[in-house]
C-alpha cells in the first residue's frame, strides 16, 4: 500500500510539472516553429513596402540573423528596417527598449517605450501605427508582451500571419529557432503594431 502511494505521489507531481511546464511555455514561447514560405495568396493585396519585406526576408533571412547570440530579435528587427530606411541611434534605443524603469509598471501603463518598434516608426514619421490585430498584414512590425506569473516576456518581429486573438506568426529571431526563424504564439497579452511607410 506505501508503495502504491509513493508511485502515485510521484506520478501526480511528475503530471504536475509537466502541467506547470506546458503553461508556462505556451504563454512565453512560441507554440510551433514554421517551415514553409509565406503563401503568396497572402501578399497579393499587401502594401508594396512589405511586399518587398516579406521577400526580403524570405529570401535573406538566415544572413541576417544566423544566430540568437550574435543578433537577438531587437537587432534582426532594426537590421531589416534599416535595410529599407537608415534608422537613426534613438530609433534603434527604441527598438531595443533601453530604460531603467520598473518593466511591469510600463506594461501595464502602455507607455510608448515598451511599444518599441512602433514608438521607433511613429515618433519620426517612418511609419504609421496600426490600431488592431484585424489591420495587421504581413510585413508589418510588432512588439508584444505576456506576463506569466508576475514575470514580464517581450518579443518583436515581423508578421509572418496573424490569426486576431487566436495566434500570431512571426519572422524574427528566437532562441528556438537559434536564430532566424519564423515562429507562431499563442496571441499575446499586449501587442504593439506598425508599418513602414
Amino acid at each position: 500500500m506505501k508503495r502504491k502511494n509513493i508511485v502515485f505521489g510521484g506520478v501526480a507531481i511528475a503530471l504536475a510539472g509537466m502541467i506547470m511546464f506546458i503553461s508556462h511555455w505556451a504563454s512565453t514561447q512560441p507554440i510551433w516553429i514554421v517551415d514553409t514560405k509565406i503563401d503568396q495568396d497572402a501578399t497579393t493585396d499587401l502594401p508594396d513596402k512589405n511586399k518587398a519585406i516579406v521577400a526580403y526576408l524570405e529570401a535573406n533571412g538566415k544572413q541576417i540573423a544566423p544566430n540568437y547570440k550574435d543578433v537577438v530579435c531587437t537587432e534582426f528587427v532594426i537590421k531589416v528596417i534599416d535595410h529599407f530606411t537608415p534608422l537613426t541611434k534613438t530609433e534603434m534605443n527604441d527598438i531595443r527598449i533601453i530604460t531603467n524603469d520598473d518593466l511591469r509598471e510600463l506594461i501595464d501603463a502602455n507607455a510608448p517605450v515598451i511599444k518599441g518598434v512602433q514608438t521607433a516608426l511613429t515618433h519620426r514619421d517612418k511609419g504609421i501605427k496600426i490600431e488592431s490585430g484585424e489591420d495587421a498584414r504581413p510585413g508589418d512590425f510588432v512588439q508584444f508582451w505576456n506576463i506569466y506569473n508576475g514575470k514580464e516576456y517581450g518579443h518583436c518581429g515581423i508578421v509572418m500571419a496573424i490569426s486576431p486573438n487566436k495566434t500570431l506568426t512571426v519572422y524574427s529571431s528566437h532562441p528556438s529557432t537559434q536564430g532566424y526563424g519564423k515562429q507562431c504564439f499563442l496571441w499575446p497579452d499586449k501587442l504593439f503594431f506598425a508599418r513602414l511607410h
